[in-house]
């Protein structure tokens, strides 16, 4: 399985990023708490209705343009998952993410696509209005994990991904959003280390002149 990682780095932007917002965090792997996405797996329900999930307004159909497959087969986990594939455009699905303004996330998503056709296929992940995540002409048949980490910039934060199969569908599966952990700043704990070696020093003083 290919990984890839969302970070920022030039070699990533240029090859597979059309745009990357100033929210974007570092890589960073230490992640606490529940998965915020509600349905992740697309398990809960055999529609897009009730799922957690909303489709692009007005402009995607059901059983044409987006469905829930639930061919086992092309679950990354579970017996179903989110098959998408706008013609000519991309389609979206969103959720609203309860976040902490200024709090790192980490966005992990799995992506494949049986057919094996890469012309016309598209993704695009949004994190709010940021476009954290493109990639385009995807290859390869199982599933690629996707990792985005980016920074909250208000106290919810829409998630969206847009899909498009100009002969097929893409599937997604195993959506999460989590909290990174939040760790000191190295000038931080460099100080906080300082402050100890003073009051050690400070200490020994005190002993030395009592002797």
């Amino acid at each position: 399985m290919l990984k890839y990682r969302c970070a920022v780095r030039a070699a990533v932007v240029v090859a597979m990023a059309a745009s990357v917002s100033a929210v974007m965090a570092g890589p960073v792997d230490a992640e606490v708490g529940p998965n915020l996405v509600s349905n992740g797996g697309f398990e809960a329900t055999a529609s897009i209705a009730g799922s957690g999930w909303t489709p692009s307004p007005g402009s995607l159909v059901e059983g044409v343009d987006y469905f829930i497959d639930s061919n086992p087969a092309h679950a990354h986990s579970g017996t179903r998952s989110f098959a998408g594939g706008t013609v000519g455009r991309l389609g979206f699905i969103t959720q609203n993410i309860d976040t902490v303004v200024g709090q790192s996330y980490n966005i992990h998503l799995w992506l494949a696509n049986f057919s094996g056709v890469a012309a016309g296929t598209r993704i695009d992940v949004l994190w709010g209005t940021d476009l954290v995540y493109s990639a385009a002409d995807i290859t390869g048949v199982g599933y690629r994990e996707i990792v985005i980490d980016p920074i909250a910039t208000s106290t919810f934060m829409m998630l969206s991904i847009g899909l498009r199969d100009d002969t097929q569908v893409l599937n997604i599966d195993d959506v999460s959003v989590r909290r990174v952990q939040d760790v000191p700043e190295p000038a931080a704990g460099l100080l906080f280390g300082l402050g100890l070696a003073g009051l050690g020093l400070s200490a020994r003083g005190r002993w030395l002149t009592r002797q």
